[in-house]
């Protein structure tokens, strides 16, 4: 108990002192269902309302470890492309973070089979510091850093693109453009580089599996996460991820009437801190408004929930 107490009071120390410097964007097992969130591009995919919300308690066993949640909106009309909205408030140690994003999407059709798709977001990062819970060094009761706000608002902008083919879905994306890592602080956060692609295999009308990969560069880290999804009748899923050197997940869920999707996932952490922690949970639910009239069976998308 006495190390566990130790080590939470150093993780939350280092945690809180390099998210103050450069925070990253947040890990999310359901990646493949939460693309919205790291990709403007699929904004609207479907052609149908969307309604999400996913949370997650991070790490647990550290003092002050990441819990946050999501919520993400958007649809799409035919002539006008798609429009979302995405909310994320993550917690870690004494910071707050709230991100609001406005997302639209445009697709133009490649081929019969093909259709490429460009997106765009823009929004603010609500930061709050409760710098009254910090401890100085010699009793000196100044930010050592020199920072005098412990809230401030900071615009963000995203773009990316994706590329349909079939059942082969791939994308590219770009969040925070208009920072780098080199000038990233408590006011310019650090870009953050996204690749993806996901395949459905489909081996009969009510049974498939969806491969998928996660590629992530940001505050000089790539982190690479793949993972796979296996469907059935439906209904259900199952399916397990690996994040290199940090997680293995498993996952799960249940779909209702085709309209209401919830899933559960838990990572094993297999990284240094590991022993130190009881892993992280996560939870997923999306609804749809409709079902995409243009689809014939529950695999006809990439986006299995079409």
């Amino acid at each position: 108990m006495k190390n566990i107490l130790r080590y939470s009071i150093i993780f939350a120390f280092m945690t809180v002192a390099f998210s103050s410097f450069a925070q990253n964007d947040i890990d999310v097992s359901h990646y493949m269902f939460d693309e919205i969130s790291y990709n403007p591009a699929f904004t609207g995919e479907g052609e149908t309302f969307r309604a999400s919300l996913l949370g997650r308690k991070q790490w647990l066993g550290f003092n002050g470890s990441p819990l946050f949640e999501t919520l993400s909106l958007d649809g799409a009309t035919k002539k006008f492309g798609g429009f979302g909205l995405h909310v994320v408030n993550d917690k870690l140690g004494f910071e707050n973070v709230v991100t609001g994003t406005f997302n639209y999407s445009y697709g133009v059709n490649l081929g019969e089979y093909s259709r490429l798709t460009a997106g765009f977001a823009a929004g603010i990062i609500d930061r709050y510091i409760d710098i009254s819970e910090f401890v100085y060094q010699n009793q000196v009761q100044v930010d050592p850093e020199g920072y005098e706000e412990d809230n401030m608002i900071i615009p963000t902008i995203n773009v990316g693109l994706r590329l349909q083919v079939r059942d082969l879905a791939v994308g590219a994306s770009v969040t925070h453009i208009a920072s780098s890592l080199k000038n990233a602080t408590m006011e310019k956060l650090p870009r953050h580089i996204y690749g993806y692609a996901k395949y459905s295999i489909r081996f009969r009308e009510n049974f498939a599996v969806v491969p998928s990969l996660l590629v992530k560069y940001g505050s000089a880290k790539t982190q690479v996460e793949g993972n796979t999804n296996a469907y059935f009748n439906n209904k259900f899923w199952v399916g397990a991820s690996y994040r290199v050197g940090e997680s293995i997940v498993a996952m799960g869920g249940i779909i209702l009437r085709r309209r209401i999707f919830l899933g559960y996932s838990y990572d094993w952490n297999v990284g240094s801190h590991g022993r130190y922690s009881y892993g992280s949970h996560e939870i997923f639910m999306s609804w749809r408004m409709r079902k995409d009239p243009h689809q014939q069976g529950f695999y006809q998308s990439t986006r299995l929930f079409n």
